[in-house]
């Protein structure tokens, strides 16, 4: 069993919104966007009407309809109320459109007639509705890193690529300048890149390759006229290096790779250390148990960290190889649980026999793992 992972943490980022609709991230999909609302239609603001302390009521002719419902008709324009300033989201600035304004609109059916969400767009270039929806994007991380193809582990001595996503928040053209840096405590490597996002595309990822030397910890870093976007603690290994030169070398004890076949553990660690209590080793999956029981290995501590799929494996693996008469294991997708069935012929012969199987497999498992445990004939 593999062990790879990627633990981003210190995330520090600063991005410069607008206080207009257009200036908010988009943290839905084109496909979410589709499937969430009721009317969208791609429109210009022909009239505004709100009285102090209400929310405004919007006139928008439409040009479009990207969808509607089947009682919609074709009207030529259609009213909807806006974002109402004294009860808007916290932390979300409240949209307010003028006339004039032109864009992806997207409403929501509610007892007063159409809502328009503050996810709508307005743009000054003349923008497709296409290319409204293609600047939903989803939550987008900031910072990706690929190396041949995968973002989980990576290898000094081969390419790492940096991508940057560059916002046009109003989808104008826009030339952009970013500096793009990685850095440990022996290495360092910055590139500035520069060009320009077309009209109407909303935003372009730029991208920068380096090949790290030293195997450590490192940190990265996007600079532009946006703000700054940076975070810290990835571990570059060198590819075969063992658990302890890995460690010397400050790689985080949890981000230790192991080689084909072999499970990250962490050994039991006694000596006062500020950042780590353990130490990792890689073990065949035959040793687990042997080391359990000598209380060497802190799997709880470690395990009950890690994602729902490792630990259904790893617990697998240690009942496998363990005593218990256990017919038949095998974890369930829908159901994201160990699903376990004991022979009830076994478990007749011992008093309370139900009982105590469920309590030895779950003794047996030192860190959670979700179980079904049932108990009948295969």
């Amino acid at each position: 069993m593999k062990t790879r992972f990627l633990i981003l943490f210190a995330i520090v980022f600063t991005v410069v919104f607008s206080s207009s609709a257009y200036g908010l991230v988009m943290p839905m999909t084109a496909q979410e966007v589709l499937d969430g609302f009721d009317l969208i239609l791609l429109g210009t603001i022909m009239d505004k009407k709100q009285s102090e302390g209400n929310a405004p009521v919007y006139t928008i002719g439409i040009e479009e309809i990207v969808k509607k419902p089947d009682s919609f008709g074709m009207p030529k324009s259609v009213l909807a109320v806006g974002c109402n300033p004294n009860r808007g989201h916290t932390g979300t600035p409240c949209p307010s459109y003028e006339i004039g304004d032109r864009g992806l609109f997207l409403l929501a059916s509610s007892e007063q007639g159409y809502e328009v969400s503050f996810y709508s767009q307005i743009a000054e270039p003349h923008c497709t509705s296409d290319q409204f929806l293609a600047n939903y994007k989803g939550q987008e991380s900031g910072l990706l890193l690929t190396q041949n193809g995968q973002s989980k582990t990576f290898f000094t001595g081969q390419p790492i690529d940096i991508h940057y996503t560059v916002h046009s928040r109003d989808m104008k053209e826009k030339d952009y300048s970013v500096m793009l840096s990685a850095h440990s405590g022996k290495f360092a490597y910055s590139d500035v890149v520069n060009g320009t996002v077309n009209e109407c595309d909303g935003s372009k990822v730029v991208t920068a390759s380096f090949v790290p030397t030293v195997m450590g910890v490192y940190g990265f870093n996007a600079d532009s006229d946006e703000g700054g976007f940076g975070f810290s603690g990835m571990s570059i290994i060198d590819h075969g290096a063992t658990p302890l030169r890995q460690y010397k070398a400050g790689v985080h004890a949890q981000d230790t790779w192991c080689k084909e076949d072999l499970l990250l553990v962490l050994m039991r660690d006694d000596t006062p250390n500020q950042i780590f209590d353990n130490k990792p080793a890689c073990v065949k999956p035959n040793t687990i148990s042997k080391f359990s029981e000598r209380n060497v290995i802190e799997l709880a501590s470690f395990y009950n960290n890690r994602p729902l799929i490792e630990r259904l494996y790893a617990g697998m693996e240690i009942l496998r190889l363990s005593d218990i008469p256990i017919t038949m294991m095998g974890p369930t997708d829908h159901e994201q649980v160990l699903k376990i069935l004991i022979d009830e012929d076994i478990s007749d012969k011992i008093p309370d026999g139900k009982d105590y199987f469920d309590r030895i497999i779950r003794e047996t498992i030192p860190f959670n793992v979700p179980l079904k445990i049932t108990f009948g004939k295969y």
